[in-house]
């Protein structure tokens, strides 16, 4: 059965599906639709949304090129659901901040991920190609150059160019140091002549004296004091005029930077909770899709990465905590409305949950010694608060959890997790 996408003309989710299927050498048919949305009917059933359709595209490449846009280790493959995952939520309105933020991830790498295109590449070119192909070169190079140059480079070997106009760029021009190829010094030719004008010179001076002497001593004093005053002259002008001459440099513009502004921990709505059912994700191979109990009217439906190292089993009853003030958003096309918090080590091959001490009520919310204040109704991307204090949240050498030395705190003691002692907590 063919496979035909249904997506109206002008979305950009259009070029983004189409760019995955060139890359993927998978032909698609294209069907008009109002639905920005796009649609990809399949023998096995409809698809629907960017990611869960390029995912599936990318299922139907060779084996090789499969592994590789997907990640070919189990951490690699973490990575670049990561970055689908942020395709739906971050940079599904993409501005200045999201375009920061990948600029800022290409600081120090090519690619998105490891060091071959994957499907983090695609589709996040596909978010954010409409606003970067609008901006001035300058602006990039001033300020998105690590953007700009991967933009750049996953343009020229994906075959973009079919589907997308060609980025704008001022690229840097090398100079090599002059000093390694500058043309060698021509020979001095006077050298030898001069010797033996000198030498003719000496030979005839004994020969004279008296007057005869000193005139023309005093005329050979003259002529070489000529030049060199002429020299001295001439190299005293020159330096006068380059003073004159002389521009202070200006110095580059510095962006203008956000204010730093501290913030308390107390911003974040942590509560106590039940998984009360859980199961696989519908498109997703290391997501699961919770209904957690948080003492609301009705149990409220979480996405977690869990998969991979929590089995179903344990998530089934398992009583956790929950970020409940995360902003509301799609992953890989289901809706999520908060973070099941897990303390991970620093490779991230292990995790296991934050869990509350016996007890304690669902919806409880924790709470942090000496710390006042309320939470925020919802923590705003852009700015980014839980990534600013998310370096202050792990456990400690008894696996107690807290946030800078200070334990999660509940009404019959604190949080902990026994098996993950001195890791990250998120």
């Amino acid at each position: 059965m063919a496979l035909t996408l249904k997506v109206k003309s002008d979305s950009p989710a259009r070029s983004a599906v189409l760019l995955v299927a060139e890359y993927c050498s998978t032909p698609v048919t294209v069907q008009e639709s109002d639905d920005c949305v796009p649609k990809l009917a399949t023998k096995e059933g409809t698809l629907s949304g960017t990611v869960t359709v390029c995912s599936y595209l990318a299922s139907l490449a060779p084996a090789a090129l499969a592994s590789q846009l997907v990640g070919a280790t189990k951490e690699l493959e973490a990575e670049v659901a990561d970055w689908l995952s942020r395709s739906s939520l971050s940079l599904a309105d993409v501005d200045q901040d999201a375009l920061k933020a990948v600029d800022t991830s290409l600081a120090t790498r090519t690619l998105l991920v490891g060091t071959a295109v994957t499907l983090a590449d695609l589709v996040v070119f596909g978010s954010v190609a409409p606003i970067v192909s609008s901006l001035a070169p300058a602006e990039l190079s001033a300020s998105l150059c690590n953007l700009a140059r991967w933009f750049d480079y996953v343009f020229g070997i994906t075959g973009a160019a079919k589907h997308y106009k060609a980025p704008t760029l001022k690229r840097a021009i090398f100079k090599p140091p002059a000093e390694l190829y500058a043309p060698p010094a021509a020979p001095a030719k006077a050298e030898k002549g001069g010797d033996k004008a000198a030498s003719k010179g000496d030979d005839k001076a004994p020969a004279k004296d008296g007057k005869g002497g000193k005139a023309e001593g005093g005329k050979a004093d003259a002529a070489a004091a000529a030049p060199a005053a002429k020299a001295k002259g001439e190299g005293e002008k020159k330096e006068g005029g380059g003073e004159k001459k002389e521009k202070k440099e200006k110095k580059p513009k510095e962006l203008p930077t956000k204010k730093e502004v501290s913030l308390s921990v107390s911003i974040l709505d942590i509560r106590v909770g039940t998984i009360v059912k859980c199961g696989d994700h519908p498109s997703a191979d290391a997501l699961y899709v919770e209904e957690i109990d948080l003492g609301e009217d009705k149990p409220r439906q979480v996405v977690s990465g869990l998969k991979k190292f929590i089995p179903l089993e344990r998530m089934q009853g398992a009583r956790v905590l929950v970020l409940c003030n995360v902003k509301p958003g799609k992953l890989r096309d289901v809706m999520s409305n908060g973070m099941v918090l897990c303390a991970s080590n620093a490779d991230h091959t292990q995790v296991d949950f934050v869990q509350p001490p016996e007890g304690v009520p669902n919806g409880e919310r924790i709470t942090f010694k000496g710390v006042e204040g309320e939470p925020e109704p919802v923590l705003n991307p852009k700015k980014k608060q839980f990534d600013a204090l998310a370096p202050g949240l792990k456990t400690d050498a008894n696996g107690v959890a807290g946030y800078e030395g200070n334990p999660f705190q509940t009404t019959k003691g604190p949080c902990t997790s026994p098996k993950m002692p001195g890791c990250n907590i998120k």
